[in-house]
């Protein structure tokens, strides 16, 4: 049994990184597209060009390697796409090569397996509800991809300077700071990261890694920063990114969060995004595995990963403003955490004369079931991924407009409701309102997003003028648009069919 263990575990590893890959890669550029990954491609392809002025609320290294693929491949969102798989790609591979020393082989690949497979979606996602596909969140050209690759790069990086003896140790040191320059300075919520790096030595109470390590790893955090800042202006890049945080966060961001909308974000926000966005099994996979790593033997690599992931759920949920794939900054310490639980489980039943000696036959058959059942279950979502991502296609408003042309409709404006502007923004953003503004218009279309209900006198005008409206789905979309060629006018707080 052992040596087909040990024979298999490398053909093992190439399956899940295919299918990693895959996951990562497959139809990437179908899925419809996010107004913020249009916003952050616009800035990267500015920013290697020269122009330094858009989306400074942000910092800018996610943006500039978003800019560098389109040089590649042409503009457009195909290349930041690209360059988001594969960080979320290498986020794995690196998970991998840190955690094969704690966790050994299986360890090492559970962690890796569950980053690649698994679902990380914002639920049944506004942006894509039509296709059945729920959007995953490092599918798209998003900062988080790119932060959380450096995130955990520096983690590693850092690990291995505490642990090693090794003359390079310092080299990792700087690394680490390195990294977590570049993650800051691709999105400031990598910044509480920096707690667990400076607890790292002091919990294998290593004083002077910590001071000269220490020093090694600030100034290379430091000049790293100075040097992806420097070229938007670091002073006034940085004043303006504060004064736009603060006062986002002082205004709130309508949210629908478990049926309510929120303006102010509550703290558990991010935990219910996540639950949702996971699949509740996975959920409770991860906190199965959670748990038995907080009680089964909590070493060090367990304090390390509490002090990564504590201060960043702190920081987020005290924050009034809550997206629905902010919880991604903090899903590789998760999933790491579940798989040290799972291996240490795993470890506990071993078959050998100790085991048998320490470990009664009866809990050790309960703890077996536990890690078969869980690393199974867990198994479920990572296939609906998977066989989602074959079926990924442009959905809802990403086909509205052939829709319309198909319908008699080849341009003419669009009154849009119950339906946020960041969904049909980048398709219809030259033709599209959200607001019943006078003028008039080709169609009204209907979302499903409770946060902007459908202005009275809208609905009033479908009811009254339902013989002389064609209306027809796209996706999760409704769809009117006058059977005689007239237009839709508004005019104030009227709107009626006109010539």
């Amino acid at each position: 049994m052992q040596s087909w263990v040990r024979v298999g575990r490398w053909p093992v590893f190439v399956v899940i990184a295919l299918a990693g890959v895959f996951v990562c890669f497959w139809h990437i550029g179908q899925q419809t597209i996010n107004v913020d990954e249009i916003l952050y491609a616009q800035a990267g392809w500015q920013y290697v060009h020269g122009i330094v002025t858009l989306n400074l609320e942000h910092p800018p290294t996610a943006k500039y390697l978003y800019g560098l693929a389109q040089l590649v491949v042409g503009e457009g969102i195909l290349g930041p796409r690209l360059v988001a798989g594969a960080a979320v790609f290498g986020t794995g591979a690196v998970l991998f090569a840190w955690l094969r020393g704690p966790l050994g082989h299986w360890g090492a690949l559970l962690a890796a397996g569950l980053w690649w497979l698994t679902p990380r979606g914002a639920g049944p996602d506004q942006f894509d509800p039509g296709s059945g596909t729920p959007v995953r969140i490092d599918r798209i050209a998003l900062l988080e991809p790119v932060m959380v690759f450096f995130v955990v790069v520096a983690l590693a990086a850092a690990w291995v300077w505490i642990t090693s003896s090794s003359r390079w140790r310092w080299a990792w040191a700087a690394l680490a700071g390195v990294a977590l320059g570049l993650a800051v300075t691709s999105k400031v919520t990598a910044a509480p990261y920096v707690i667990a790096i400076v607890v790292l030595p002091i919990l294998f109470r290593r004083w002077w890694e910590l001071l000269i390590g220490g020093v090694i790893a600030a100034a290379a955090f430091a000049v790293t920063f100075v040097a992806c800042y420097h070229p938007v202006g670091m002073v006034h890049a940085i004043r303006y990114m504060l004064e736009f945080q603060s006062e986002h966060d002082a205004q709130g961001h309508l949210a629908e969060i478990a049926g309510h909308t929120y303006r102010f974000a509550p703290w558990w926000a991010e935990f219910w995004y996540m639950a949702r966005g996971v699949t509740p099994l996975l959920a409770v996979v991860l906190a199965v595995g959670i748990l038995a790593a907080l009680v089964v033997r909590p070493g060090r690599l367990v304090l390390y990963l509490v002090a990564a992931a504590v201060p960043l759920m702190v920081f987020l949920g005290t924050s009034k403003v809550a997206l629905a794939h902010y919880y991604d900054a903090w899903m590789p310490i998760v999933i790491a955490l579940a798989a040290v639980g799972y291996t240490r489980l795993a470890q506990s039943v071993r078959i050998g004369r100790r085991a048998r000696r320490t470990t009664p036959p009866v809990a050790r058959a309960v703890i077996a079931a536990v890690v078969v059942l869980g690393v199974g279950a867990a198994v479920v979502p990572a296939v609906q991924q998977t066989v989602a991502v074959t079926r990924v296609r442009p959905s809802g408003v990403g086909l509205l407009d052939h829709a319309l042309r198909a319908h008699g409709m080849d341009g003419g404006r669009i009154l849009f409701t119950a339906y946020g502007a960041p969904g049909w923004r980048p398709y219809f953003a030259d033709r599209g309102v959200d607001v019943p503004v006078s003028g008039r218009y080709g169609a009204v279309v209907q979302g499903v997003d409770g946060r902007f209900p459908v202005p009275p006198q809208v609905s009033d005008f479908l009811r009254a003028e339902r013989s002389r409206l064609t209306s027809f789905r796209v996706d999760e979309l409704q769809v009117w648009v006058p059977t005689d060629g007239s237009e839709i006018v508004v005019d104030g707080e009227s709107v009626t069919l006109g010539r």
